[in-house]
């Protein structure tokens, strides 16, 4: 016999499963339309348009390892869409920027994203979305390690 759930896992359990449904569609899209994966979108859309971020800045963002960050980024820069060079205050750092043709093709994949989570939440309104908001900023997870 299956333990009865608290009804905030049950809302918490049916939270993850729309996620994972919503993120597997934006990766069709994405991947269709613009050859990226979710993850490599996260990583572009984490990238300011016109200005430089630290390695160690981009991956508290995303969720990656750095090691996998960086190959991450190697394969992105091998494909035109990022530079990479040494932090000019801290020369053991890295420098992550977009290249122009990155810049593109973030903006587009950006407005794909956009549409697929526009739609996902079609069937909400305005006050629905502003309820959803206000109830998902009131969530506190403890926190660890601080």
């Amino acid at each position: 016999m299956r333990q009865l759930e608290s009804e905030a896992v049950t809302v918490w359990r049916s939270m993850l499963l729309i996620h994972a449904d919503l993120v597997d569609a934006i990766g069709v899209r994405l991947r269709a339309e613009h050859g990226l994966t979710a993850t490599e979108f996260d990583v572009l859309i984490n990238i300011p348009p016109h200005s430089t971020i630290r390695h160690r800045d981009l991956v508290d963002e995303i969720v990656l390892s750095r090691s996998a960050l960086s190959r991450l980024l190697r394969r992105l820069e091998q494909r035109g869409l990022v530079e990479q060079r040494p932090d000019d205050e801290d020369q053991r750092g890295i420098c992550v920027g977009l290249t122009e043709r990155g810049r593109s093709l973030r903006a587009t994949a950006a407005k794909t994203n956009a549409e697929v989570v526009d739609d996902a939440f079609a069937a909400l309104d305005s006050a629905d979305l502003a309820c959803l908001s206000e109830a998902v900023g009131r969530i506190r997870p403890a926190k660890t390690g601080d």
